[in-house]
């Protein structure tokens, strides 16, 4: 079992890491405590605006949402995906699950999970220098019950602490697009951080390239994206692939979601779109930020991106302490927890339409001017679904499914 953690912000490009405190398990409490390093303390950064007022004292959680770490560090902790590895690897080496810590799967996301924050001492896996899809394709089903303890590391090595249900991993892009590997090695010249999704299990055939053609959309709609694409494994399997947006070329972000923000559960929490705004102004204090988040849940309520939570919102905080809206991601068809969005929109969740729209803005102090500006031009962009779709071939079937949803969506009153 893990005892006590390092905790420092690594920026990257040769800064050098900033110390930020210690953590430790309290196995009586089921719970962590974290100690703020006294130089931090002195002159902290505001990596949990919301939440953290002082530096004095233990932090500790204010619930379970992060199975016992204080919210800040939530993000760094693997679900899904990223989680099932690291347990089923610890599994092979004859640990009990009952066992496993977060701070046991912190040591293992190391220096290297998304964001900045860094945990040491870390378990290092053996490297994958270079990384090959159909590689990936072959042990993603394996996970469960087939793949060797090697075969784990390997897999978790190039996991990089993504978080979500689907199988992903993270890496560096050649400039030609052609060649995969470790997110560890230094940057070279024109290669770029990439993270890359496969298909699950019950996703439709086709899922990968309507995620492109969505984002594909969603710029179209003059929303912030993240550059995106498909590849293809030499059997042809498409993989959706993006820019990490916590990655500025050699550098790195401190990230965090709204549920972190916020210390919630994002499987549980019910929030509203108009809440959600407040938060984004809160943390920007940018009408520009506002305007966008604004943009982006006439999208998803267009669209019938349903699947919103509040891990899917983030934000980006540079190494000067300031924040931004991270670009918008995870933009698919979904039709939501018993088929309505996770987040209400002007506490309507099951058919959004304008008058729900009017509320929002009118709560988050949008002019209706600019309101109805923001709509046309999603709708706009919405309107030209099947060229995004054909672009991205998205296979007819699929295509026309989410083409009559969303003409059945821009009817709702």
């Amino acid at each position: 079992m893990t005892g006590r953690l390092n905790i420092a912000l690594d920026f990257g490009a040769g800064t050098g890491p900033v110390a930020v405190g210690q953590m430790g398990w309290d196995n009586m409490r089921r719970e962590a405590a974290a100690e703020w390093d006294p130089a931090f303390a002195a002159r902290p950064l505001p990596i949990s605006p919301l939440l953290v007022k002082t530096h004095a004292g233990l932090l500790r959680p204010r619930g379970r949402a992060f199975d016992g770490l204080p919210g800040v560090f939530g993000d760094s902790l693997p679900d899904g995906w990223g989680r099932l590895l690291i347990d089923r690897e610890l599994q092979s080496r004859g640990r009990s699950l009952a066992d496993i810590t977060p701070l046991d799967r912190l040591a293992m996301v190391g220096l290297d999970g998304m964001g900045a924050l860094t945990y040491r001492p870390e378990e290092v896996p053996e490297p994958v220098v270079e990384i090959d899809l159909d590689w990936f394709a072959r042990l993603v089903p394996q996970v469960e019950e087939g793949a060797s303890t090697s075969e784990l590391e390997r897999l978790r090595a190039v996991a990089g602490g993504s978080q979500g249900a689907r199988p992903k991993f993270v890496a560096q892009l050649s400039p030609d697009g052609d060649r995969l590997r470790s997110h560890r090695l230094p940057l070279a010249p024109g290669w770029r951080h990439v993270m890359i999704k496969r298909r699950a299990v019950r996703d439709p055939a086709g899922a990968v390239e309507a995620e492109a053609a969505y984002a594909r959309m969603a710029k179209d709609a003059g929303i912030e994206m993240a550059w995106t694409g498909v590849l293809r494994s030499d059997r042809g399997e498409p993989f959706f692939v993006t820019d990490r947006f916590d990655r500025e070329g050699a550098g790195r972000l401190h990230m965090q979601t709204v549920a972190a923000l916020l210390e919630v559960d994002f499987r549980e929490a019910t929030l509203d779109y108009s809440e959600l705004l407040r938060v984004v102004h809160g943390v920007t204090r940018d009408i520009r930020a506002t305007e966008e988040m604004y943009r982006r849940m006439i999208f998803n309520a267009r669209a019938l991106n349903r699947d919103d939570h509040l891990k899917n919102h983030a934000f980006l905080m540079h190494g000067s302490g300031a924040w931004r809206l991270a670009p918008a991601y995870d933009l698919s068809f979904s039709q939501g927890p018993g088929g309505e969005h996770t987040l209400t929109i002007g506490d309507e969740g099951r058919r959004p339409g304008t008058s729900a729209f009017a509320e929002v803005a009118k709560r988050a102090g949008i002019k209706p001017r600019r309101a109805t500006e923001i709509i046309a031009q999603v709708d706009g962009a919405i309107a030209r679904w099947h060229d995004h779709a054909q672009a991205e071939q998205v296979p007819p079937a699929l295509r026309a499914t989410i083409s009559d949803a969303m003409a059945e969506a821009k009817r709702w009153p």
